[in-house]
């Protein structure tokens, strides 16, 4: 379908095309006939190659307003509403493709609230109370006697809970939460569609990075809420829970789950497409899969952090894939 769609007549404006290979390359859905039609398409003229790049300069532009609305918002108070959490509108095709977007505060607007694959903080995450960008780490103490580590593109807002207490909501990305012996009552964080208690003299990981919230004991009493089930997570298990329930316990590497903080990746025999979408958290841009196959492949490595804007070669040297980059940081594997 992909392929048809960018075999429009010669009539066919290059800007709305290029734009058009950047929503759909950055998407999740490209495949590698689609991979083939682009760079076909790439290599027809030079004034294509130059609507690609002007593409891409675009999204640039708009995330640099996204990160100004953010300072300018910063010079005023800053007053706390009740928190609301209603559903961000999305980017369509058709917004992007409209000429007039470039030119358009509201235009602009609406695509820093959801940005493209995490291509910039969209305003959500700018507005937080604590967040960190692409390849960011950070220590906070988000209350007395609780500290937590904030893992790369992760977003944090404060809150109470029913009873009065202080708690945090996990809106997004990762965090280790650890809790002095001293703690009075267990610290609660939200995250998805239930929330995570944390025991005095505590440490666990809690991840929210899709459908699923992952929540994994690495010392003390950690115990999880989903609907009207209760889970106590014993220590060196994961359990994962959603819109579907709560999971069975498994049993996990702590120092597996630990190495972020050492600012290390560890994949073990895990598909060469989970692993690309782990670290295209931690890295400017994104390396975009375009093989089914070689999506599939398993994948023993550990890697740096430092490592990771040399992992396409990597993966080409070991896989014999084809590497094409592209500005801003897009690679595509094939």
């Amino acid at each position: 379908m992909a392929v048809e769609l960018f075999k429009r007549s010669s009539s066919s404006d290059l800007r709305s095309q290029a734009q058009a290979w950047l929503l759909h390359l950055t998407s999740g859905q490209a495949t590698s006939d689609d991979a083939e039609a682009f760079r076909a398409w790439l290599a027809s003229s030079e004034e294509h190659e130059r609507a690609f790049i002007e593409a891409r300069l675009l999204w640039d532009g708009l995330g640099a307003a996204a990160a100004s609305t953010r300072r300018q918002d910063s010079r005023a108070p800053r007053r706390r509403p009740q928190r609301v959490l209603p559903d961000s509108p999305k980017l369509s095709r058709r917004a992007f493709l409209g000429g007039a977007l470039a030119a358009s505060a509201a235009a602009v607007y609406f695509v820093a609230l959801r940005p493209p694959v995490h291509l910039w903080p969209g305003l959500g995450d700018l507005m937080a109370d604590y967040r960190t960008g692409t390849g960011e780490q950070r220590q906070v103490d988000v209350a007395p006697g609780v500290t937590v580590q904030m893992n790369t593109q992760t977003t944090i807002d404060m809150r109470k809970t029913a009873s009065g207490h202080v708690a945090m909501e996990l809106v997004s990305g990762e965090a280790q939460v650890l809790t002095d012996p001293q703690l009075l009552q267990p610290f609660t964080v939200f995250a998805g569609a239930g929330s995570v208690r944390v025991a005095a003299a505590s440490q666990c990981n809690v991840r929210c990075t899709g459908p699923q919230v992952q929540v994994i004991c690495l010392g003390g009493e950690t115990s999880l809420a989903c609907g009207s089930e209760h889970v106590a997570v014993q220590v060196a298990h994961e359990v994962n829970y959603g819109a579907r329930g709560v999971t069975e316990p498994v049993a996990i590497d702590p120092q597996t789950v630990l190495a972020w903080r050492q600012r290390v990746l560890i994949f073990d025999n895990q598909p060469l497409a989970d692993v690309i979408e782990e670290i295209n958290r931690y890295r400017p841009g994104r390396i975009v899969l375009m093989d089914k196959q070689l999506a599939a492949r398993k994948v023993h490595a550990r890697f740096m952090l430092n490592q990771l804007a040399e992992v396409a070669v990597l993966i080409r040297d070991t896989y014999g894939a084809h590497v094409t980059s592209l500005p801003g940081g897009i690679v595509l594997l094939s």
